[in-house]
């Protein structure tokens, strides 16, 4: 038997040139799949594979219509498998069942674990730990939303229940604007949350700190006073009320302040959530906040819990895309601007950990 290695981004396209070469996984064996980070800090997969020398001469040197001809057939190979998959005679090994009890323990959905994994089952990947971690990994980063600019409007309303830490993020995104460039007379804050004891202080100290402008508007009559007197403002942040979804009386009072405005052309609405919430009360908070017509999601508190696996179930589900992830409370330091990768790290760190 011969070896040999295959390299790519991802352990799914590494496999899918050991395929590519040698036309069909029965023609070889995956006896090896691993991850490492090259001298540049970026991600490298490897797989290594056994093959006999006779498989290994007859594909040295097939021309490009050949594999496209054996691709055509892994993809038919592969529907004949998930049809068999279907098949009340097919079982799950012991490893296939272990991956999907890993997956959903740490917040997956049912559903969709079973969708990605039960084509594997009876199949040389169904074997292999790391290579069924690693396709669920990928399906998940093509199915993750980020927003390909974190702010793009002039006016960044943000809503979210009590508690996620809204205050402090509009603060990190005003100084982080500042870092990018923005004047600091070129932004205001705007606080609409006079419910909250205290609420006025601490965004007021946040913005004197900051030294940009800061107004509290007690309705809607008054915010829109405030947003027409703030034409030349290139950024405007405006802290809503935070809510239970449950709290009509304050959801209705955001509405107001949001729907009766007519200075809102350039605008986007934020929605804070925070990553250590449970999966229903994400689900509570979206549908209470989402007749708003949510533009961009915000997820705080990304330090404060072990298992993001209930927001990734989330962000699968309602596609909305993210824009900044808040780890802590330094301002602007704990701050990111959202990308599939830091999405993923901390997943990948929590399933890792088992």
């Amino acid at each position: 038997m011969l070896k040999e290695s295959f390299i790519a981004p991802t352990p799914n396209e590494a496999y899918k040139l050991a395929v590519r070469k040698y036309g069909s996984i029965d023609n070889f064996k995956v006896v090896k799949a691993s991850q490492y980070k090259d001298k540049s800090g970026e991600l490298i997969s490897e797989i290594t594979i056994e093959i006999e020398e006779e498989i290994f001469k007859k594909y040295a040197g097939v021309d490009e219509e050949e594999v496209l001809l054996e691709e055509i057939n892994i993809l038919k190979s592969k529907m004949d498998r998930m049809k068999e998959v279907l098949q009340p005679k097919s079982k799950e090994n012991n490893l296939i069942s272990e991956v999907k009890d890993l997956l959903i323990k740490k917040g997956l959905n049912k559903n969709w674990v079973d969708y990605m994994l039960d084509p594997f089952i009876g199949t040389q990947v169904s074997e292999d730990r790391e290579l069924l971690l690693s396709f669920v990994l990928e399906e998940i980063e093509d199915a993750l939303v980020v927003s390909k600019k974190a702010l793009e409007a002039r006016v960044n309303i943000f809503v979210g229940p009590t508690g996620v830490g809204k205050t402090t993020t509009i603060a990190k995104i005003a100084a982080w604007s500042l870092l990018k460039g923005v004047k600091q007379k070129s932004i205001a804050i705007i606080n609409l949350d006079n419910f909250r004891v205290g609420a006025y202080e601490q965004l007021g100290f946040y913005a004197k700190g900051l030294g940009v402008d800061y107004y509290c508007a007690s309705d809607a009559d008054e915010f829109s006073k405030i947003l027409k007197s703030l034409k030349n403002k290139d950024l405007i942040f405006v802290d809503s009320a935070g809510s239970s979804p449950y709290d009509i009386g304050k959801l209705l009072n955001t509405v107001e302040f949001y729907k009766s405005n007519t200075n809102l052309e350039d605008s986007n609405l934020h929605l804070v959530i925070s990553s250590a919430s449970k999966y229903v009360d994400l689900k509570d908070i979206y549908e209470h906040f989402s007749f708003l017509n949510i533009d961009k999601l915000i997820v705080t508190k990304v330090d404060e819990t072990r298992n993001i696996g209930n927001l990734i179930a989330f962000l699968l589900e309602t596609k909305l895309p993210v824009s900044f992830i808040s780890m802590g409370q330094k301002v602007p330091d704990d701050l990111k601007v959202a990308t599939k990768r830091v999405i993923l790290e901390h997943f990948i760190g929590e399933v890792n950990a088992k």
